[in-house]
């Protein structure tokens, strides 16, 4: 059932990567990054949001992240929203890529 409600037309990925942190910039003023990835369900858009406590919930530690405007899907894009520590994003997801 879940193919039935992520299937049907999607804009371009960059597209809608592109609108997708326009619109969270409008409500949201942390550190967020917004990139294409897959998983066992096939592609999909990954918001990266830095939170203090990345075990607890999202709400109280980013309460204007307009998480319900955007999961589970944006312009025809499955989309999930992960918690990471701070400093994640520029360490690990934006670091140029290591010869070893």
């Amino acid at each position: 059932m879940a193919n039935l409600f992520f299937g049907g037309n999607k804009a371009p990925k960059q597209q809608a990567i592109n609108e997708l942190v326009l619109m969270i910039a409008n409500y949201y003023d942390g550190r967020y990054e917004v990139l294409s990835a897959s998983d066992d369900g096939g592609s999909l858009l990954e918001v990266q949001v830095e939170v203090a406590n990345p075990n607890a919930q999202l709400d109280p530690q980013a309460p204007d992240f307009p998480f319900f405007d955007i999961w589970p899907k944006w312009m025809g894009w499955r989309t999930v929203v992960v918690k990471v520590p701070p400093g994640y994003i520029d360490s690990i997801t934006l670091a140029p890529e290591s010869d070893y």
